[in-house]
C-alpha cells in the first residue's frame, strides 16, 4: 500500500461520518509529490483550511509511506531534508508528538505506540477502525476515536515555564544518564570516538553520527566544505525566518555575520554593563532580599536575568518588558511546542516593525539601531535579515546565558572552598565561569548534516548523515585535559570548546561571559555567606540535568542577613 492509498483511507478510517467534510476536525489532501494536510480548527494547534492548513509534509511517496508507518522519524527526516513542511507547524517536537514511534518518553514516561501509528496499524491489518461520533457538547466538532489523538487529549501543562525547558527533549538526545551523561559518553569515546547509528529510526531518516573526542568535535566544526549548517535552517526556518546565522554556510554566512557583528562590537558592551546590565542584576537582586533570606536562584534570578538584559539591548521599553519576556519564553518553548514558538515569532515581528522603522530616522544606542544602519560596501540588511537576527538572539541569548550561570553557581555552591577562593579572590570568578563551561556546556549539540561522503578522523562519514559533535564529552576527553571530570577553576590551561570553533563561534559570547561575570560578583556582594539551602537541596532533588540542554533543576539557596552577622546565627 502507497503513502497516498493511505492517505486516501484516513478519512474514512478516523471519521467515516464526515469524509469528505470539509469542516472535519481532520482533512487530508491529495496531491504531487505526496502531501498531508492537516486540520484542526477547534483543536489546539491554530486553525486550517485547504488552502492554508496547519501543518503540511511533502515527501516522496516512499518517504512519506516510512514516516506514518514508524519505519522512519519525522524529525529526523526533516533535518536530512528528505521531508519538508509548510503551515504554522514546522519544528520536530509536535511532528514527533503526532508521528511518535515510541521515541519520545518524556519525564521518564513509557508510551504506548502512537495514535497515528495504531491506527494505521490497523488499517495495514486490515481491522476496523471504530468510527467516532459527535461530541454531545459540541457537535460541532468531531473527536477521533482514540482517546490519544494528540490533538484532542487533555494533557496538563508542566508547572512554570522554567520546568519545561529544564525537561526539554529532543529526538536526536544522545545516549546516556540525563542526570550526568559522561560516564556513558566515556565508555562509548573509549570503544568508537566517532559512532554511526542508523538503526534509531531507520535507514530512511539518514544516518545519526555522534561525536565523543575532541579532536573529531573540532574537525567537524572547522570542516565548512563536507559539513553544512543548513541542518539549522531546516530545523528553525519557519520560526526564525531564513536568515538564520547558526544555519548559513560560506560565503552568505560571512557576509551576514559580518553585518550583524557590530551590533555586539565591545564599546556597545562595555556602555551596556554600566547602563543596562548592572542595573537589571541590582533591581531583581532587590527582590530577592526583600524575601527574607532564602530563594531558589533558577525560578528567582538565572532565567529573568538574561531576558531583561536582552529586551533592554534590543531597545525595548520598560513598560512593554513583560510581554516580550513571555514572546521569548514562548519562543524557547519551540521544541515542545512549535505552533507556540510560529505564533509568538509572528507577534514579535509585529511588535518590532514601528521599532525598526523608527530607528532609520531616529537611531540610538541599542541594537535595533545598530542593525538597521549595519553597512558593509554598500550592503545594508534587508528587515527580513533583522528580524532573524533579532530572534535567533531571543533563544541563544537567553537560554544560554540562564544555562551557564545557573551551572556556574551550582558547581560554586557545591565546592564551598573553590566558592569562598572566588569571594575571596574576584579574579577567579572568570575561571570559574570557563571551568562550568567546560564542565557542563549549556547547549550540548552543535548539528550538522554531511554534504558529502567524507572522513572524521579515520572513520568515513556516510552523504546526508545527521552529524552531531557532543562539545560536552569532547570536553571531558583526557586526551584533550587532564583529570578531566572534576571541577576545578585552578586548572592550567583552562580551556573548552563550548562556544565552538572556526567561523561559527558564537558570536554573543563576549555578552553572555560579562553578563554572567556581573551576576556572579553582585550576587557575592549583596548575598554573604550564599551557600546551598541543604534540606532544600535534598527535599528538591536540585541537581544539573540533560543531554542535549543542561541547567540546574534547582538553586536553594540561603544567605546571611546583617542581624545574622551581627549575633552570630543563621
Amino acid at each position: 500500500m502507497s503513502a497516498k492509498q493511505l492517505i486516501e483511507q484516513l478519512p474514512a478510517a478516523f471519521l467515516p461520518e464526515v469524509a469528505g467534510n470539509a469542516d472535519a476536525v481532520f482533512q487530508f489532501d491529495i496531491s504531487e509529490p505526496c502531501y498531508l494536510s492537516i486540520k484542526n480548527g477547534a483543536c489546539k494547534f491554530s486553525a486550517g483550511h485547504a488552502a492554508n492548513p496547519s501543518l503540511t509534509l511533502s515527501a516522496d511517496d516512499d518517504v512519506m509511506k516510512k514516516v506514518l508507518t514508524g519505519e522512519t522519524n519525522g524529525m529526523v527526516a526533516v533535518m536530512t531534508g528528505k521531508m519538508k513542511t509548510r503551515g504554522n507547524l514546522k519544528l520536530g517536537q509536535s511532528m514527533t508528538t503526532f508521528f511518535d514511534m515510541d521515541a519520545l518518553a518524556g519525564g521518564g514516561r513509557k508510551t504506548k505506540p502512537s495514535w497515528l501509528k495504531r491506527t494505521l496499524g490497523k488499517l495495514l491489518s486490515g481491522t476496523a477502525v471504530k468510527p467516532s461520533t459527535p461530541s454531545a457538547s459540541n457537535t460541532d466538532v468531531i473527536h477521533a476515536a482514540d482517546s490519544d489523538c494528540p490533538f484532542h487529549q487533555n494533557t496538563s501543562e508542566k508547572d512554570g515555564f522554567v520546568d519545561r525547558l529544564l525537561y526539554m527533549e529532543t529526538p536526536v538526545d544522545p545516549p546516556g544518564d540525563a542526570r550526568n551523561p559522561y560516564p556513558e559518553w566515556a565508555a562509548r569515546r573509549e570503544k568508537n570516538r566517532v559512532e554511526i547509528e542508523t538503526d534509531r529510526y531507520g535507514e530512511n531518516a539518514g544516518t545519526l553520527v555522534y561525536l565523543y573526542g575532541h579532536a573529531e568535535v573540532a574537525e567537524c566544526l572547522r570542516n565548512n566544505e563536507d559539513f553544512s549548517n543548513a541542518i539549522m535552517q531546516n530545523m528553525f526556518g519557519s520560526v526564525m525566518g531564513d536568515h538564520i546565522l547558526v544555519g548559513m554556510d560560506e560565503p552568505a554566512h560571512a557576509t551576514y555575520r559580518n553585518l550583524v557583528a557590530p551590533a555586539l562590537r565591545p564599546k556597545l558592551l562595555t556602555k551596556w554593563e554600566e547602563s543596562l546590565i548592572q542595573v537589571v542584576v541590582d533591581e531583581l537582586i532587590i527582590n530577592l532580599k526583600a524575601k527574607g533570606n532564602k530563594a531558589d536562584l533558577v525560578a528567582d534570578f538565572t532565567f529573568a536575568y538574561p531576558a531583561r538584559v536582552v529586551g533592554q539591548v534590543i531597545g525595548l521599553p520598560q513598560e512593554n518588558f513583560e510581554q516580550f519576556q513571555r514572546w521569548a519564553v514562548g519562543i524557547l518553548e519551540g521544541a515542545a511546542d512549535p505552533d507556540k514558538a510560529a505564533e509568538c515569532a509572528k507577534e514579535v515581528r509585529v511588535y518590532l516593525a514601528p521599532f525598526i522603522e523608527a530607528r532609520r530616522s531616529d537611531p540610538r544606542e541599542d541594537m535595533i539601531s545598530e542593525l538597521v544602519h549595519a553597512e558593509i560596501d554598500g550592503k545594508k540588511l534587508n528587515d527580513e535579515e533583522i528580524y532573524s537576527f533579532l530572534l535567533l538572539l531571543l533563544p541563544a541569548g537567553i537560554e544560554t546565558t540562564y544555562r551557564a550561570l545557573g551551572s556556574t553557581l551550582f558547581h560554586l555552591l557545591s565546592n564551598p572552598e573553590q566558592l569562598n577562593d572566588v569571594r575571596n579572590d574576584r579574579s577567579l570568578v572568570n575561571k570559574a565561569l570557563e571551568e562550568t563551561l567546560r564542565v557542563d556546556p549549556p547547549v550540548q549539540l552543535t548539528p550538522r548534516i554531511a554534504l558529502r561522503e567524507s572522513k572524521i578522523g579515520s572513520t568515513i562519514i556516510p552523504a546526508n548523515a545527521v552529524v552531531l559533535p557532543l562539545l560536552g564529552a569532547a570536553n571531558h576527553d583526557p586526551e584533550f585535559i587532564d583529570d578531566s571530570d572534576r571541577f576545578n577553576i585552578h586548572r592550567s590551561p583552562l580551556r573548552h570548546i563550548t562556544f565552538g570553533n572556526g567561523v561559527h563561534t558564537c558570536i554573543g559570547l563576549h555578552l553572555a561571559r560579562l553578563e554572567i561575570k556581573i551576576a556572579l560578583n553582585k550576587l557575592f556582594d549583596a548575598l554573604p555567606g550564599l551557600r546551598f539551602d541543604d534540606d532544600e537541596v535534598v527535599k528538591q532533588d536540585a541537581h544539573i540535568r540533560g543531554k542535549s540542554f543542561r541547567s540546574p533543576t534547582a538553586l536553594p539557596v540561603i544567605w546571611d542577613t546583617i542581624d545574622a552577622k551581627t549575633t552570630g546565627q543563621d
